[in-house]
């Protein structure tokens, strides 16, 4: 009995899957500039896989949202149209690529152990230079909903993540 519970608990925390991770498919470009303006157009979705269609307009707006907070940026554009500017504008264009609804029974039995039973948020992000069309880093990322699980806070960790790399690369 007591090799069984620990060959369970052992199984559970070997093939755990993180709160988020991400993807590095383009290492990112110094371009020794400091971005100024960004500008964060409206996410395109995936056709092949079912996402809701609220992710495409909210994630980008959290997005400014939190870049708004550190002020680092003196304009934060959610348009899609061309910014004219001699200043340097970064471009963070993205496709949500997938969505895993939770499962409220798994998360009460894993009691919130690794965020099991959550949902998750998958993405494709670029941070393309404004004014050179120069592609800086290209990159796909998850991340788990956090408490309660519904609206905003299915994509809080993925909006994390993606406002660290702004500040990265800025």
């Amino acid at each position: 009995m007591i090799r069984t519970v620990t060959l369970i608990f052992s199984l559970i925390f070997i093939y755990g899957c993180g709160a988020q991770f991400t993807t590095v498919y383009k290492k990112p470009v110094t371009t020794g500039k400091k971005y100024s303006i960004i500008q964060i157009p409206d996410f395109s979705k995936t056709d092949t896989e079912f996402v809701p269609l609220d992710s495409v307009t909210i994630i980008p707006d959290m997005i400014a949202e939190k870049l708004l907070e550190t002020g680092n940026f003196r304009v934060i554009d959610r348009s899609s149209d061309p910014v004219d500017s001699s200043e340097n504008v970064l471009i963070v264009k993205g496709v949500v690529t997938g969505f895993i609804k939770g499962c409220k029974y798994c998360e009460m039995i894993f009691m919130g152990i690794d965020d099991r039973g959550k949902g998750r948020t998958s993405l494709w992000v670029q941070f393309i230079d404004g004014t050179t069309g120069q592609l800086i880093t290209d990159f796909g990322t998850q991340g788990t909903a956090k408490k309660p699980g519904y609206g905003e806070s299915r994509y809080i960790r993925v909006v994390d993540i993606i406002t660290e790399k702004i500040g990265q690369i800025n």
